[in-house]
């Protein structure tokens, strides 16, 4: 259905009403299965992520509102309870539940086509955020309370998932209606600033349309207070914080589950190696969809994956090693043809993924003359994903990345100052 009719506007309202009523009269509130928020005995302080904190702290200010929840399978406590059942627990009534690309579940692969559904789980309305823009959603908004955003975020401008925070909060700029952010944490955030920072010129609805570097070293809650401080002041914002949490921890050290925030990020090494492999869904190489290791496998038919392996640990990467391998990827590329290639390694530290990517990149670009990059309409897919042509430019020209990184320099360093204001740890 087109969210742009304003017919089709009005059908959703009264299906939101209509869902509101049904909730009312089946008493949400769920006094009769009140979930016992407890937490399995650890050894030391781990992290408390912002659900939990506003579940015991927050919600008894909240009991009988209304709330607009935007989330998926991420959304989810210590003890793995979803935050559907947590709200309600404690007397709040959700409305209809908002969700980024994969779906409530997770588990597509690409963008879900359907535009909502009733999930007989939950027992509620879900309405795919891809569908709307800022102003449908606006319309959409009007029935709630309050809106909560609690999503399991990468700490990079060309996931989605921060794409769909930017877009709430464009909705919501200027409406009063209060905005409750759940904080958890970057698991890149180790990592620090790296990439350009978005150009004019190479915004992309959902691949790069957060004004910030390509790796912005914000979490979640930081990211919104940033974007409220700098672009969308009329946003009534409300962070709920992290505790025992320090922004140079990897994932693990944060000690809650890793729960896999979209299909081909199966494990958190997936996640890290994730940041420089994306920028290659610029070329036509597989980079491992549909494989025991995506992300972790790079290659192609044409490629000898004893020559590639050595060819790469020979560009001194310290936090990386190479092994050959031949895989058959069942997605994307070269779906269903044998590839060589190499499976990455990280063995640990800081490194930078823009410099990671762009060696990999320059050395095939080099090396196999087929290598080229994949353009959608009148643009490349890697200036959407670096947001910038220097990149890919660059490369072309022969550029070493030192070079590179002083034609971006100066958006980094601007960013980097207005950054400060707005973090939390």
């Amino acid at each position: 259905m087109s969210v742009r009719r304003s017919t089709t506007g009005r059908q959703l309202f009264f299906t939101v009403l209509k869902v509101v009523f049904l909730l009312l009269l089946a008493g949400c509130s769920t006094s009769n299965n009140e979930i016992q928020y407890t937490m399995h005995p650890q050894e030391g302080p781990r992290v408390r992520s912002g659900l939990e904190n506003f579940i015991t702290r927050h919600s008894s200010a909240y009991n009988g509102k209304l709330a607009v929840l935007v989330t998926n399978h991420s959304g989810t406590d210590f003890n793995l309870q979803h935050n559907i059942d947590l709200l309600r627990s404690r007397g709040i009534l959700v409305a209809f539940v908002l969700v980024p690309e994969h779906g409530l579940y997770g588990f597509h692969n690409e963008y879900d086509r359907t535009s909502y559904h009733v999930d007989g789980d939950y027992d509620i309305v879900v309405y795919n955020l891809h569908h709307f823009n800022a102003r449908s959603l606006r319309r959409m908004l009007t029935v709630a309370d309050f809106v909560v955003y609690d999503i399991q975020d990468m700490g990079m401008r060309c996931y989605t998932y921060i794409s769909s925070l930017k877009l709430v909060m464009d909705a919501l700029n200027g409406t009063g209606k209060e905005l409750v952010v759940c904080d958890r944490p970057n698991p890149l955030g180790f990592l620090g600033v790296d990439g350009s920072y978005l150009e004019r010129g190479f915004y992309s609805r959902h691949v790069s349309s957060f004004p910030a570097p390509f790796m912005y070293g914000l979490t979640i809650g930081e990211a919104a207070r940033y974007y409220r401080g700098e672009y969308a002041k009329k946003v009534n914002l409300k962070v709920v914080p992290l505790e025992q949490y320090r922004r140079d921890m990897n994932y693990h050290e944060t000690m809650l589950p890793w729960i896999p925030p979209s299909p081909n990020l199966p494990a958190y090494k997936s996640s890290i190696v994730y940041s420089a492999v994306v920028y290659m869904e610029g070329i036509n190489i597989s980079i491992g969809r549909g494989t025991p290791n995506p992300f972790e496998y790079i290659g192609a038919p044409f490629i000898n994956p004893q020559k590639f392996a050595r060819d790469l640990s020979g560009l001194g990467f310290k936090a990386f090693r190479f092994r050959p391998v031949y895989f058959e990827p069942s997605l994307s590329h070269y779906r269903g043809r044998k590839c060589g290639g190499v499976q990455i390694f990280y063995t640990g530290g800081v490194f930078s993924p823009t410099e990671t990517a762009y060696k990999i990149i320059r050395y095939l670009k080099k090396e196999y003359p087929m290598i080229h990059w994949f353009r959608h309409g009148s643009r490349y897919g890697v200036d959407n994903l670096a947001g910038t042509d220097k990149f890919r430019r660059a490369i072309d020209s022969g550029k070493d990345f030192v070079e590179y990184k002083k034609e971006i320099s100066a958006g980094i360093e601007t960013y980097r100052g207005k950054r400060r204001k707005y973090l939390l740890y």
